[in-house]
């Protein structure tokens, strides 16, 4: 009796888990400042349309966003998975726990990704930035394996697991192949203009839409003091700021993360890199502008 009544539980608590996944896929995930990002958005495109228009990170494999159509699966597996309890009074079985290993490994994507993003803009907190729907999606993606076969717990052990591995290793991957390929350019790349960073800072606090116009994506070399650095074996990251309490931030990767240990706070450098745009603050009412792919041009 006690074994049927968990059976009959475990079923149940599975289809309101598939619902609430189906529910969760609409709403946000994640927040970048005043951008809400939902799962759908994945499966549609838009992600890597926010992500450009927003921070300039366009998507590494265009010709294959078609692929991304495949999460229109975790609400249709979900759905199934629904069907199959509701009518045929069984376990979601293999459906679910397909369902639910997708999430998961959608959640550790979208994590990491906003995680990336404190380079581009040190007010997006990951904390902070992660929504209540992306932490019910993520429950109940775990409930949902948990309760898709009453027993088979290596089969559960498997779907929990394997998506947060590939998806965490995939995304490295894909991110040290494409920002090492692109940072090596960095040095051979023709520079479209020479500036000092109180003059760039002050441009885009008076002209915001403009100086964006002018600089994204640009090849820059910019030349400034140092007003503080972080850097460490995976990666550094050096600020120029003006008086105002607004700066220029740039990016390095993790192979010259030893050269940027070496410059002291009030040291004088140029760097060259690409600029991805500003970002303006109401908080903080500061311009943040940031560069990818620098390299020390050079340190005076």
């Amino acid at each position: 009796m006690h074994e049927q009544q968990s059976g009959r539980f475990s079923k149940y608590s599975s289809l309101l888990s598939a619902i609430a996944i189906i529910v969760c896929f609409f709403l946000p995930w994640v927040k970048w400042i005043n951008v809400p990002v939902s799962a759908r958005d994945m499966a549609t495109g838009n992600f890597y349309t926010l992500s450009e228009t927003n921070f300039a990170i366009t998507n590494p494999f265009p010709e294959m966003i078609f692929v991304n159509g495949i999460f229109w699966l975790i609400p249709a597996l979900s759905i199934v998975a629904i069907l199959i309890v509701f009518f045929r009074k069984t376990f979601a079985g293999i459906y679910g726990a397909f369902a639910g290993a997708m999430v998961l490994g959608l959640g550790v994507v979208y994590a990491l990704f906003t995680n990336e993003l404190q380079l581009f803009d040190t007010n997006i907190q990951l904390g902070n930035a992660l929504q209540p729907a992306f932490y019910v999606a993520v429950f109940s993606a775990i409930w949902l394996i948990i309760t898709s076969w009453q027993k088979k717990w290596l089969w559960k052990v498997f779907f929990l697991m394997a998506p947060l591995g590939l998806s965490y290793l995939a995304f490295n991957q894909i991110k040290e192949s494409e920002v090492s390929e692109k940072t090596a350019a960095t040095s051979t790349l023709k520079v479209a203009y020479t500036i000092d960073a109180l003059k760039l800072i002050n441009e885009f606090v008076t002209a915001d839409s403009a100086s964006n116009a002018t600089y994204r994506e640009k090849i820059m070399v910019v030349e400034g003091q140092v007003s503080e650095l972080n850097a460490s074996d995976a990666g550094a990251t050096l600020s120029m700021a003006d008086s105002t309490g607004s700066y220029v931030i740039f990016d390095f990767e993790k192979a010259d993360s030893k050269i940027v240990q070496a410059i002291k706070a009030g040291d004088r450098v140029s760097v060259k890199g690409v600029c991805s745009g500003s970002i303006y603050s109401d908080i903080l009412e500061t311009q943040t502008i940031s560069f990818k792919q620098s390299i020390i041009y050079s340190k005076k």
